[in-house]
Parts: C-alpha cells; sequence; structure tokens
C-alpha cells in the first residue's frame, strides 16, 4: 500500500499547490519506509549496521540522481544564457551535496513565485531534506540499541523509547515550523528543522506497525479513502501564497498520507481500486525517477516553448520516457548490482549471446516510444506568428510642427532619425547583444551601489540627485521594485 500510495503523490509534485502537497506525502511515505528497515535491522542485530545503511541508500539515490543533474546542466548550456547555465552548474553542486534546500533558503529563493524563473533543479531541496534526516535517524536508534542490549531490554523497550524520541522531535519540528511559518516562509519552506516533523509522523507510524496491523479489517477502507480525501482537499484549501504553509496547513496532507498508510499496515484493504490496479503500481515504482526528471523537462521545456497543449503533451511524454528509462536502464540496476553478473553479462556480450530480459525490452520500447512522441509533438507544433515591430514612422521630419524634442514618456520617434532606426533593430533583435561588463556579473553584484542605497525609499533624502544636469548624454534606469533602488542617472561627459 505504501508503494503504491505515491503514485498519487506523484501526480502532485510541482503542480501548484500539487508540488506543495506532494512534498509532503512523499516525507511521510520515506519516513515510515526507512525507519521500518532500520528498526528491523535493530531487532535482528541487536544494533544498526551504518556501512550497510549508507552503503544501501548511495546504491539507491545517487546514481540516477547524479545522471539527471548531468544531463540537465548540459540542457542547461544548450538552452540558458551562459549566467543562468552556471548558477544552473551550481546548484547542482549544492543538491549532489544534498545541501540544496540551504543553498535556495539563502539564495532568497520563493517557491510560491510562479512567475518568477526558477532553476531545474530547485526540486531536490526535498531530496537533501530527507537525506539530512537519515544522516541523523539512524545515529539514535545506533545510541538507543547500545542502551537496550547493555540493560538487556527486550525489542519491546526499544520500539518504545524510539517512539517517544521521535514524539519528542517532531513534535518540537512541528512547533519550530509553525513559528518560522509566521516569521518567515520562504526560509520555513526550504528548513529542514521545520520539516522534520513530516518524516517523523511517518516514522512514528512505522515504530507502531505492530499495534497498526491489528486494527478490524472493516475500519481500513474507511481510512484509506478518508485519507485520499484529505490529501485531495489539500489541492483547493492549500492555494499558491497560503500565509499558513508549510504549518500548520501541512498538516491536512501529512494526516491524509498517515490515514492511507495505517489503512495499509498489515493488509491491503478491500474496496480501494485507485490504488491497487497494476498502473498505479508501476508508476508507484519508478515515482523516484519520476521526481528526479519531471522538473528539469517541465522548466526546460518550458523556456523553449509556449505553454499550451503541445507543451503538455511534450512534457508528459519526455518525463515518461526518461523516467522509465531511468529507472529500467540506472536505478534498478545500480541498486542491485551484483559483480558476478557484470561479469557474466560481459562475457556473453563479447560471445554475442546477451539476451536482454523481456521486461527490460518492453521498458525500452516504452521508453522510446515516449521520448519520440515528445520529440515529434515539439516539433511538429504550430510556429509562433511574426510580430512585426510597431510602425514608428508617424512623424515626418520635413513637418515643420514636429519638434525636435520629445516628452519623457513619448511613444514615437521622428521616421528616418538615429533614434527611430536604433528603436527598430531593437524590435527585431532575436539575440541578446555582447555586454561589457557581462549580464551575470551585474546580476551578481550588489543591487544599488552604497551612495545611492537609500534613495530607492519612498521619500528618498535631500541628499539624493538624479545625475549631472549640464552632462551631455544621460542613462536611466527604470523597472520594478529592484531597479528602484539603482535608479541612478550616470553622466557621461
Amino acid at each position: 500500500m505504501v508503494a503504491i500510495l505515491t503514485v498519487f503523490a506523484s501526480h502532485l509534485w510541482d503542480w501548484p499547490p500539487g508540488g506543495f502537497v506532494g512534498v509532503d506525502v512523499f516525507f511521510v511515505i520515506s519516513g515510515f519506509l526507512i525507519t521500518g528497515n532500520l528498526m528491523r535491522d535493530a531487532e535482528e542485530t541487536g544494533t544498526v549496521n551504518f556501512l550497510d545503511f549508507y552503503w544501501n541508500r548511495i546504491r539507491r539515490i545517487v546514481p540516477a540522481a547524479t545522471v539527471v543533474l548531468a544531463l540537465t546542466f548540459g540542457a542547461a548550456t544548450l538552452v540558458f544564457q551562459q549566467f543562468r547555465a552556471h548558477q544552473v552548474g551550481l546548484d547542482a553542486l549544492f543538491a549532489f551535496a544534498f545541501m540544496a534546500n540551504w543553498h535556495f533558503a539563502a539564495e532568497g529563493t520563493d517557491y510560491f513565485a510562479q512567475g518568477a524563473a526558477v532553476s531545474p533543479i530547485q526540486h531536490y531541496w526535498s531530496l537533501s531534506i530527507e537525506e539530512q534526516f537519515y544522516f541523523v535517524w539512524p545515529a539514535i536508534i545506533f545510541v538507543i540499541s547500545v542502551v537496550i542490549v547493555r540493560r538487556n531490554w527486550p525489542h519491546s523497550r526499544r520500539t518504545a523509547i524510539a517512539g517517544v524520541a521521535m514524539g519528542f522531535i517532531a513534535t518540537a519540528s512541528l512547533l519550530w515550523a509553525i513559528y518560522e511559518t509566521a516569521t518567515t516562509p520562504t526560509a520555513a519552506y526550504f528548513s529542514t528543522f521545520a520539516r522534520v516533523w513530516e518524516l517523523g509522523v511517518g516514522a512514528i507510524l512505522s515504530i507502531a506497525a505492530g499495534s497498526l496491523a491489528h486494527l478490524p479489517t472493516a475500519l481500513r477502507p474507511l481510512l484509506s479513502w478518508l485519507g485520499l480525501a484529505m490529501i485531495a482537499a489539500s489541492l483547493f484549501l492549500i492555494a499558491e501564497g497560503s500565509p499558513a504553509f508549510p504549518a500548520p496547513w501541512a498538516i491536512l496532507p501529512v494526516a491524509g498520507a498517515a490515514l492511507v498508510i495505517v489503512a495499509g499496515v498489515g493488509g491491503e484493504p478491500r474496496f480501494q481500486a485507485f490504488l491497487r490496479n497494476p498502473v498505479s503500481t508501476y508508476i508507484g515504482g519508478i515515482s523516484y525517477s519520476l521526481y528526479l526528471v519531471h522538473w528539469p523537462v517541465i522548466v526546460i521545456a518550458g523556456a523553449i516553448m509556449d505553454v499550451g497543449i503541445y507543451y503538455y503533451v511534450v512534457v508528459l511524454a519526455l518525463a515518461s520516457g526518461l523516467a522509465i528509462a531511468s529507472y529500467h536502464g540506472v536505478e534498478n540496476p545500480l541498486r542491485r548490482i551484483d559483480t558476478d553478473k557484470i561479469r557474466n553479462a560481459i562475457k556473453d556480450i563479447r560471445r554475442g549471446r546477451y539476451q536482454a530480459h523481456r521486461s527490460s525490452q518492453f521498458a525500452a520500447a516504452a521508453a522510446m516510444s515516449f521520448l519520440l512522441v515528445g520529440l515529434l509533438t515539439f516539433m511538429l507544433q504550430p510556429a509562433a506568428p511574426a510580430v512585426a515591430p510597431p510602425d514608428l514612422a508617424v512623424a515626418d521630419p520635413a513637418d515643420a510642427s514636429v519638434s525636435g524634442t520629445y516628452p519623457a514618456d513619448a511613444k514615437l520617434a521622428p521616421f528616418g532619425t538615429v533614434l527611430h532606426d536604433e528603436i527598430v533593430s531593437a524590435l527585431k533583435a532575436t539575440e541578446w547583444p555582447n555586454f561589457n561588463p557581462p549580464a551575470e556579473t551585474v546580476i551578481n553584484g550588489e543591487i544599488a551601489v552604497s551612495d545611492v542605497k537609500g534613495c530607492g525609499a519612498p521619500n528618498p533624502t535631500s541628499n539624493c540627485t538624479w545625475g549631472d544636469q549640464l552632462a551631455r548624454k544621460k542613462a536611466v534606469l527604470i523597472g520594478d521594485s529592484r531597479f528602484r533602488s539603482y535608479r541612478l542617472s550616470r553622466s557621461f561627459a
């Protein structure tokens, strides 16, 4: 049931507000699954084998994530301007080190600002939080296990102590999340400390699995459908820019995911065809690869296509094809890597006797079909209609009534003048010129020089001036709130 539930969450990723809800659902699932593995190992061996645990995490997480990071950076260098591709590379480095959430928080990234340019690697923030949690939680279980062994207590005592410890951690995290959401909501969204409680809820359910397995059979379908209804309700109740998200609004999807998990502990609930059909089961299996590839496809395709039916088909087809290829070609083989199998496969390839499994053949055909559909749809999309520059030839310079100067808000330029020709040339331009200094050095610099920072305020001081009134040339920069802080006329001799 837990694996199948991921299909519902995978449909929610990064579709506002579904992207917000999907994260919460995945956190609960992850906390439940990983804690279950840790507790079983502790019961069987009396301790936590850190080497095996982290090696399994590396095999499970790192290969596919690294391949997607490399391919995303390569695509960014082809599609984006140099300075933005450089930023994507920097984002990839932080994501590879599982520090993406702190990186985006430090950059002041606003996850709710859907109209702003976003990084194609921005979704790695949740994976970073997940791995940071698993850097600490196994150590806590290890310490508890040491105490249990030394005092010769039964495993039930380990379970109780672990439950109390995680209950305390989750409660403290939730309280902090509520406070941080009220004060700095953008930072709270990416904060590990404000998100741990969501993973903690899944961990507590895993610790209590023995008791939950005895729930009445008749109650399970009701809990399962109620949980799904709560997650679905989150899509409508948690809107973009909700003032109380991630806390306390995230309690709704987290509680919904918890109910679905509880319904499936110890036996699958009846009357739950939505989560138990073969399609849902397969999508749940490839959900990690789907999570990795979907957002780069959305962002990069959005940079080269207009949003419409062709865009949605391209995104759906490419994300599906890449997810299938990643799951069957990278994620699964490296997770179940076996030196003997590799050695035998190399021998068979050399002898020309290698035969891929039937499932791998079907997966390759499906992946190629989806990718082909995506590429053909992209090529067949209607060409954007050419937009002719506005006709600026409205003023005849021979007309004596035409003044040689125009007011500041004028939108016309005399026909045949240098200004007219420059405007028309600029409107026909299809790419940015080579700036000196480069644009990225200006973008990454200070918003405003220290001498004029106060001049962008609503009530600038009397010391603010706007350039030399006697200068022969002036350049005036206007724009949004950031440009307002830099609104200084620069004089040229």
